[in-house]
């Protein structure tokens, strides 16, 4: 009867394998399929009906592994920054110092042949360059190995928010063979890194032969000083295996992700092993985003099958040990479990969620790993599928409705607040900044270490004001030795459209210094005060200051030189700064009467005074003030 067994199961098995192979040989043999009649491509439909727009979702398209072709590359590897007109809205005016597509890289639009090689050619060139952004416009990029982002570099798409079209805009098609691990696949990256706006799909992955595969985002493991500050922002995932990870053994610092939407087939996120505040916010873990997925280069779920395997085997997101960081605007559903708190190798989570809302779950938030010294607070939100608390660390509930009952290891180890009304308390999440108008000046400046760029600089931005726009600086050291004024609707704006700090070990080569860097020697000894003119003032209204970081090389805690003038003054309203940092000054950033003020992704150590902001309606979020800077 035994032997009987055996050799069913061992049939069941091989037929599985060969059905698999079968698939996997269909969809990689790009030739073979474009030789099949239209008679032989069936596919099945689905149609839509939403607001009364009719959109058609096709299941089985043949799709051509491109696999074993690259185009040539005639590139210089030399950067141009350059204005881009981007096909959806933007937060910010989006300027590029290399667009591989029009820099002759070897990275194809169309997704027939291999882009790897052109897009990490173009990353590197980025980085050598002084650091920068790396745009790949709206198009199907076809990659088959890791892609690796260094220290100072973002790459940049043009995105379409899932939630408003299904034409994505920068798809990344990850033609790689399956590997089941916790690591790096499609993209890896540095600290002080950005990786923005792109959609990432499998082509190779079906529900009929689920491949594993690593994490699509992945933070590379190391010194945790090259790992301070990733920010990954405005992606979508169709259908991953894994999401975004971290390490579970190798420390990182500040991890910022923002605006995530995805479906998944193991874990969306992975959120370990991070010292310092760090902010994950604005994710959806969804299945229609593989359901309703309508490019040409993709193929749509089973809705019915999908929705049964997630309940079963997918969660959501996995957080182990993250140092105070702030979880806002999650929504997961459909899944095994929501959230889940796991053990950490230095603490465990200590932290807090807002505006939770698991849905469809079968264990909503499970609470595995919790340090027993701080708890976390979980406030207005709505959960499905129930509270477990495994831990010896407090959960407060403020203004949390659970449906699926509350259980505790500990007797009053979750404790529910019913007094708590935050339903006043309403965050808008996406209210940025005023951006200024798509003109671009581009300031060459001196960058020996020793010529003073300041009129330099100024004359640039005087011939900005009149149009408004944005004053560019590209990646440099420069030298400044008298202020700076900007004007209402200008942005000064250096290398880095992501947070950045300094990192003295940036990557294994010892090279340190990309970015955009200003080194202050204006009203940094002790003839000056607070109240004196600013290094730079923004003067106008909507004015700003993105991407540069300020440093005092002068003043030092060793020879006991702290005094300086504000890095930073706003005399009007709107005014921002943002993914800037400022080092060795005495004071920081001053608003005090800043309508509207903005200030984001900012990294400071001021020996006084980090910040003084007033006025009505400003936001101060994602910064850090910390002497590690």
């Amino acid at each position: 009867m035994k032997k009987w067994i055996i050799c069913l199961l061992t049939c069941v098995m091989l037929c599985s394998l060969v059905a698999c192979g079968n698939k996997l040989e269909t969809e990689t043999h790009g030739n073979q399929q474009e030789q099949q009649t239209e008679q032989e491509q069936q596919t099945e439909k689905e149609t839509e009906n939403e607001n009364g727009n009719e959109t058609e979702i096709v299941q089985n398209k043949k799709l051509v592994d491109p696999r074993g072709k690259t185009l040539k590359s005639t590139a210089t590897g030399i950067s141009k920054p350059q204005l881009v007109n981007t096909k959806y809205e933007t937060e910010d005016v989006v300027v590029a110092d290399f667009v591989p597509t029009k820099m002759g890289y070897a990275v194809d639009p169309t997704g027939k042949t291999d882009s790897t090689a052109g897009i990490q050619k173009a990353l590197y060139d980025c980085y050598n360059a002084g650091g920068g952004t790396v745009y790949l416009p709206a198009g199907n990029y076809a990659i088959s190995s890791t892609i690796h982002v260094p220290p100072y570099v973002s790459l940049r798409g043009d995105w379409q928010d899932p939630d408003k079209g299904t034409e994505y805009g920068t798809i990344i098609s990850v033609w790689m063979e399956g590997e089941d691990y916790e690591g790096a696949g499609a993209f890896e990256i540095s600290g002080c890194s950005g990786i923005v706006g792109l959609t990432i799909y499998y082509p190779m992955q079906t529900l009929d032969c689920i491949i594993p595969y690593p994490y699509a985002i992945f933070v590379e493991e190391g010194d945790v000083i090259s790992k301070m500050l990733i920010t990954v922002k405005n992606i979508t995932i169709i259908n991953g295996y894994r999401g975004i990870g971290t390490s579970k053994t190798t420390n990182h610092e500040s991890i910022h992700v923002d605006n995530v939407k995805g479906t998944f087939l193991k874990c969306g996120f992975l959120l370990t092993n991070a010292s310092d505040a760090g902010t994950v916010s604005r994710i959806i873990v969804n299945n229609k985003y593989w359901k309703e997925a309508a490019a040409d280069c993709m193929n749509a779920v089973d809705p019915d099958m999908i929705d049964a395997y997630t309940k079963k085997y997918v969660t959501g997101m996995q957080i182990g040990d993250l140092e105070w960081q702030t979880i806002n605007n999650i929504a997961v559903d459909g899944c095994a479990i929501g959230i889940q708190t796991i053990s950490g190798v230095r603490i465990y989570f200590c932290g807090t969620f807002y505006d939770l809302n698991i849905t469809n779950c079968e264990q909503g938030l499970l609470f595995d790993g919790l340090d027993y010294r701080w708890g976390c607070c979980v406030a207005n939100s709505y959960i499905e599928g129930g509270l477990i608390n495994n831990t010896e660390g407090r959960v407060k509930l403020c203004d949390v409705e659970i449906v699926g009952g509350i259980k505790e290891l500990k007797k009053n180890y979750v404790i529910v607040d019913e007094k708590s009304d935050l339903s006043q308390y309403k965050i808008n999440y996406d209210k940025p900044y005023v951006k200024p108008a798509s003109n671009l000046w581009i300031a060459e400046l001196p960058n020996d270490l020793e010529t003073d760029a300041s009129a330099a600089l100024q004359t640039v931005i005087n011939k900005a004001e009149k149009k408004g726009g944005v004053v560019y600086v590209p990646g440099g050291i420069y030298c400044f030795r008298s202020p700076i004024r900007v004007p209402a609707g200008v942005e000064l704006r250096g290398a880095t459209s992501v947070p950045t700090r300094e990192v003295l070990r940036a990557t294994s080569d010892g090279k340190a210094g990309q970015g955009t860097i200003f080194y202050c020697y204006y009203g940094d000894d002790n003839s000056y005060n607070k109240d004196d003119q600013a290094f730079i003032t923004l003067a106008g209204k909507n004015s700003g200051l993105n991407g540069i970081r300020i440093i005092y090389p002068e003043n030092s805690s060793l020879t006991g030189e702290y005094m300086s003038t504000y890095a930073v003054r706003g005399t009007a309203s709107g005014v921002y700064v943002v993914n800037s940092m400022i080092m060795a000054s005495a004071y920081g950033v001053d608003f005090k009467d800043c309508d509207n003020h903005y200030v984001s992704g900012v990294t400071t150590c001021c020996y006084y005074n980090g910040y003084r902001l007033g006025g009505k309606n400003g936001r101060l979020l994602n910064c850090l003030h910390n002497p590690s800077v």
